[in-house]
């Protein structure tokens, strides 16, 4: 009797269901972010640039806070994927030069209403919790797909400065939030939550510490972001470049830096490449050692298509900044480094 008890006790333990596989804290999380969580595709053809990445809706009108990137000022036309399958295009409405941020809108139907992602207190984010990272990882969500989710700790807020995978440098005086979720060019501009679902921070690219070939995943503190949705949404007529560095827009109080430098201005129906065609005796350009006919790849991360978008790129510039130019000499690729003046 006692050995046909204990065989039963085993069975009964042996059935015993264990610990859940997934927590349902984590999936409560994601199932209030996904519905506010949007993948975003851009330009494409850029060697290099991927031409997708996330967003996450702030507003209801439909606004969508994102990272600012080539593959939304080169885009002849921004397409958004909503998470039930609904597609609409956008538009860009506004960057926040500091954090290099963008707020899209996208376009429908007047009135109609989206889905909004809770803000969290960013203030509150310490070494050790336990975030989230929704993204369009390698563009698997195309369709009502949800988009992927990856766990992470963080490992500490700090501000911090680090070189970039291309070598220029990582430039952003505020606090950032470093943790080990995987990150990949599709989760750029995705948020960063926490367990109980709310936005923490929006995803960066990833960087390289070219001193200790480590890479580093940060994201913006959402705290940073609040004022800049708040100030768009105060006065929808503002200049297209906030700046919270005291208040002031960068479009309306500050002419783009001086470097110098002319492109070949060549091409009727399509831009050509960015060959320069003039270089201004001491002009910051010159001092750096560009020469006439130098095609210019990059400046600073991104990709350089044609002599318009070269234009535009560096009209976001302003006096006092450092830039970096990977630029083609024949047949050797070279970086070259100035600081823009005040134009003469």
């Amino acid at each position: 009797m006692t050995r046909t008890l204990l065989i039963l006790l085993l069975f009964a333990a042996a059935a015993r269901p264990g610990p859940p596989l997934r927590s349902k804290r984590v999936d409560a999380a994601v199932q209030r972010l996904q519905p506010a969580v949007v993948k975003v595709y851009g330009v494409k053809g850029f060697r290099g640039v991927f031409g997708y990445m996330t967003g996450v809706l702030v507003h209801e009108s439909g606004l969508l806070l994102t990272r600012n990137s080539v593959t939304l000022e080169e885009a002849p036309q921004i397409k958004c994927h909503l998470h039930d399958g609904r597609r609409r295009t956008a538009e860009i409405v506004r960057f926040d030069r500091k954090s290099k941020m963008a707020l899209l809108r996208l376009l429908g139907d007047p009135g109609e209403k989206f889905p909004v992602a809770p803000l969290g207190d960013s203030s509150k984010v310490a070494s050790g919790q336990f975030v989230l990272l929704i993204g369009n990882a390698y563009k698997v969500a195309q369709g009502k797909e949800r988009c992927a989710v990856n766990m992470g700790v963080v490992s500490a807020v700090s501000s911090t400065r680090m070189r970039a995978s291309t070598s220029a440098d990582f430039h952003y005086d505020g606090r950032i939030i470093l943790h080990d979720a995987m990150n990949n060019p599709g989760a750029y501009g995705g948020p960063l939550v926490n367990l109980a679902g709310e936005v923490i921070g929006i995803s960066g690219t990833i960087v390289e510490s070219r001193e200790t070939n480590v890479q580093l995943h940060y994201a913006i503190p959402i705290n940073d972001l609040k004022e800049f949705l708040a100030d768009t949404l105060r006065r929808p007529g503002a200049p297209k470049t906030y700046d919270p560095d005291g208040g002031k827009d960068e479009e309306a109080d500050a002419e783009p830096g001086y470097h110098g430098i002319r492109v070949l201005r060549a091409g009727v129906n399509r831009a050509t490449a960015a060959y320069v065609d003039r270089v201004r005796p001491g002009s910051p350009a010159a001092r750096a050692g560009l020469r006439p006919d130098d095609l210019v790849l990059k400046i600073d991360r991104m990709r350089v298509k044609t002599w318009k978008g070269f234009v535009r790129m560096m009209s976001r510039y302003r006096a006092g900044e450092s830039v970096q130019l990977t630029i083609k000499r024949g047949s050797e690729v070279k970086i070259i480094t100035f600081k823009l003046e005040v134009k003469p």
